[in-house]
């Protein structure tokens, strides 16, 4: 079993870490906020007081974290994991969902420090976590993968490992991946409100939507969420976190030279969100913010 050391724990960083106990691992947890991981020592995680300390003789490392600005801090902060001196062989695992700027660099800073480095983002909300069944996308060298797929096996009910290629392809694929997912939510809200619009029954538009062609699982859950107007509780995800997953990956695609016009589209969908004060809302309560800006144009027009 790995001594593990993990960074960040919330929702999703919880649930990996509840099922690393479960499978006989020995974690030490550093969060931000402490009071927040208090109840993973009742599971028998430790607290770490500093994301250095959390690291300290650890065989893996890793980190479930919001942003670019927070993983930076945690690994290169002047507290960070990277700060420290590192068991021979040690790993470093970047699960976040940031830019592959960042990745690039998290991966030269931790080589330099004698660490084996794997972007590894995973693809599932809380409950899939919770339920140990998430994807993961590894981009590393193979053996790397290979070693650490016992471990890897905690969080993805052993069949959800990808390895996607060389350190960076993880990333890479997740921002294309959450961009297409994001397009699927946008679309749903704008269809779901056209059928509104339209006078067609929202429950009657999502089953048409669900089990027809269109059905896939963004528009499956999302339409349903709409039709009730019963969101997810407490949030999973929110529309200022699709925002910053979108303009990741799509400045990432144009950076390799192919189009995101989609991409694109979407931000401005879920600006929506931003705009009516909706950004930490469910992503599902787009609708809410279409509504909103219809309001608004109609507003405009009798003025």
């Amino acid at each position: 079993m790995a001594r593990i050391a993990f960074l960040g724990a919330g929702m999703m960083g919880a649930a990996m870490i509840k099922n690393y106990l479960k499978s006989g691992h020995a974690v030490t947890v550093y969060n931000r906020t402490q009071d927040k991981a208090r109840p993973l020592m009742a599971l028998g995680a430790t607290l770490a007081a500093t994301p250095r300390e959390a690291a300290g003789g650890a065989d893996v490392i890793i980190s479930s974290l919001t942003n670019d600005e927070a993983s930076r801090q945690c690994w290169s902060g002047s507290n960070g994991a990277l700060q420290g001196e590192f068991k021979p062989g040690a790993y470093a695992i970047e699960a976040s969902t940031v830019s592959i700027d960042w990745i690039r660099e998290l991966a030269r800073l931790a080589m330099d420090k004698g660490l084996r480095f794997l972007d590894c983002p995973v693809a599932g909300r809380p409950d899939v976590a919770e339920a140990g069944r998430l994807k993961v996308f590894a981009g590393g060298a193979r053996q790397d993968v290979d070693a650490l797929r016992p471990m890897l096996n905690a969080i993805s009910n052993g069949a959800g490992i990808i390895h996607m290629g060389p350190v960076g392809t993880g990333i890479t694929f997740k921002l294309i991946y959450n961009v297409m997912g994001a397009i699927q939510v946008a679309a749903t809200a704008e269809g779901m409100f056209a059928c509104e619009m339209a006078g067609i029954d929202l429950r009657v538009a999502a089953e048409g939507f669900s089990t027809g062609a269109t059905g896939s699982p963004h528009v499956v859950r999302h339409s349903r969420y709409m039709a009730e107007n019963q969101h997810e509780d407490p949030i999973q995800f929110s529309g200022r976190m699709r925002i910053k997953d979108v303009d990741y990956g799509v400045n990432l695609i144009e950076r390799e030279g192919a189009q995101s016009v989609l991409g694109h589209a979407t931000i401005g969908v879920f600006g929506q969100m931003l705009e009516h004060g909706m950004g930490d809302l469910n992503d599902s309560e787009l609708i809410d913010a279409l509504r909103a800006s219809a309001k608004v144009r109609q507003s405009s027009r009798h003025v």
